[in-house]
């Protein structure tokens, strides 16, 4: 699938031909995307989840801001996620993970939710997403540490209740 990155600053259009010439060659270290022509990140790909959603009421009309690859135990799926925007100018508010198939290994590029489901990630892993969403702006410190005192308050309450 090839990817249309708007440029807002200088109005240009490039493309990327596939998840991974989007992923090398289109975003910065953060994992903004990067209009080739100006070097802006003021950019974004407009996007539909599924073309058999479109008429549906359950399809997103969004759009893409960024893409993190993320580590993979397997030479074969690999693991990313989209960070999307309900507006082309618009804050990150969402995550979308999924994964590519490798054409270095099977020789064909395939890009979806990978084998059989989405990504599993490891406590790791998910540690080192939520580093790089703090990167891109998208989770603050004072998130992390308003959930970790709901956290605690809710093993607080759960262990009362099983006493």
């Amino acid at each position: 699938m090839a990817y249309r990155i708007e440029c807002h600053l200088c109005r240009s259009d490039t493309w990327a031909g596939n998840i991974v010439d989007l992923l090398d060659w289109h975003t910065d270290p953060r994992g903004r995307l990067v209009c080739e022509k100006c070097g802006a990140t003021d950019t974004s790909i407009h996007t539909i989840t599924g073309l058999w959603e479109r008429e549906s009421e359950a399809a997103w009309n969004g759009y893409i801001k960024g893409a993190l690859r993320l580590p993979a135990d397997s030479p074969t799926y690999v693991p990313y996620v989209f960070l999307t925007a309900e507006a082309p100018m618009g804050a990150v508010s969402r995550v979308r993970v999924s994964y590519y198939l490798n054409p270095g290994v099977t020789g064909r590029l395939t890009d979806g939710p990978g084998p059989g489901s989405a990504p599993a990630l490891t406590r790791e892993d998910l540690f080192q997403l939520i580093e790089r969403l703090g990167a891109f702006g998208i989770i603050q410190p004072d998130d992390l540490e308003r959930a970790a005192h709901r956290m605690r308050e809710d093993s607080f309450a759960t262990s009362l209740a099983r006493s």
